[in-house]
């Protein structure tokens, strides 16, 4: 069966509908080339645009990754939500961008709606402290058990290296 070749004005179509759909929380939209776009969205608004793609593409979107960004200057984190639709002639790279405050890093899950963030959301908690309340198992996973409760490595305060004193 032949698949039908990319039309950019499909990836358009897409994104013009998300906006419409839920434009009181978009912030900022921004093209990245014709199969990539990021979508500032409104804090705490991260699951209505998740569960709009997967209700939107049941069988033809996923979850690429959960990333975090610190930009300690500002006293925030920039959560990107990284999901890919690939349905006919639709390519779309969508990554939401949220920010939430350094010193209260709370979120909701979206474990619920796409289960397969589990792992991501761990790994976000583990390294940045991004709590996902109602994630069903917010534990360690890459750290030993071993490492300090609230110290979160890829902090950008966090200062995990130490120099040895040298032995003569």
């Amino acid at each position: 069966m032949a698949q039908k070749s990319l039309n950019i004005a499909d990836n358009k179509k897409v994104v013009e509908e998300l906006v419409s759909t839920l434009k009181d929380k978009v912030l900022d939209v921004k093209w990245s080339g014709p199969r990539r776009v990021y979508v500032k969205i409104a804090p705490h608004s991260h699951r209505e645009f998740i569960k709009w793609v997967r209700d939107k593409f049941p069988n033809s979107s996923y979850l690429v990754s959960i990333d975090t960004v610190d930009f300690i200057d500002r006293g925030e984190f920039e959560i990107r939500y990284k999901m890919q639709i690939v349905h006919n002639s639709i390519k779309l790279a969508l990554i939401f961008e949220m920010n939430v405050p350094r010193d209260y890093p709370k979120v909701r899950t979206i474990t619920d709606i796409v289960p397969g963030a589990v792992l991501y959301e761990r790994e976000n908690y583990e390294m940045f402290g991004i709590i996902f309340e109602g994630h069903p198992n917010l534990a360690k996973f890459f750290l030993p058990e071993t490492w300090p409760e609230g110290v979160y490595p890829l902090r950008k305060d966090v200062n995990i290296l130490r120099k040895k004193p040298k032995v003569w």
